[in-house]
């Protein structure tokens, strides 16, 4: 690799990181992406992790953070956190950081989308199930969550 497209690669990877925290595993996508070789991102990729500028980590923190701001479900976020390969005890360490009431934010979510209090037909309790599931949430936030009045 010469200097110039290790330079390139620098600037690409501290412009990416201006804008918002990204894991490891995104920015070798990203940068792969844009043509350059795995063997020409890693070393770079390191030399910023090094210095303090990516970290796995914090990424994992602001991600959760964003994720649970969003109405997103435990259940959904470690899905996502998942895809990006990140080491267990940093998901765990970020879920604990954020001491979150899943079935409150669950009940928020249901009543942000669905507002309305009247009874329901089995076919629409069943649209509030899913969209809940969908979000994130297991079966017992969901009950918690929709306690919706409906006609068998």
């Amino acid at each position: 690799m010469n200097d110039e497209t290790r330079q390139k690669i620098r600037d690409t990877l501290v412009r990416l990181l201006s804008r918002r925290e990204h894991s490891v595993s995104e920015l070798q996508f990203k940068l792969q992406g844009r043509g350059y070789e795995q063997q020409d991102i890693a070393p770079e990729i390191q030399r910023l992790t090094d210095l303090k500028l990516q970290s796995d980590q914090r990424f994992a923190e602001v991600f959760v953070r964003n994720a649970i701001s969003k109405g997103q479900g435990k259940m959904r976020i470690q899905q996502e956190l998942k895809a990006h390969n990140l080491l267990p005890q940093w998901v765990t360490a970020a879920f604990a950081e954020q001491e979150t009431d899943w079935f409150e934010l669950a009940k928020q979510v249901h009543d942000k989308k669905f507002t309305s209090d009247k009874m329901l037909k089995a076919k629409e309790k069943h649209k509030h199930i899913r969209y809940l599931q969908y979000r994130g949430f297991d079966t017992e936030q969901i009950k918690y969550a929709c306690r919706c009045r409906y006609q068998g």
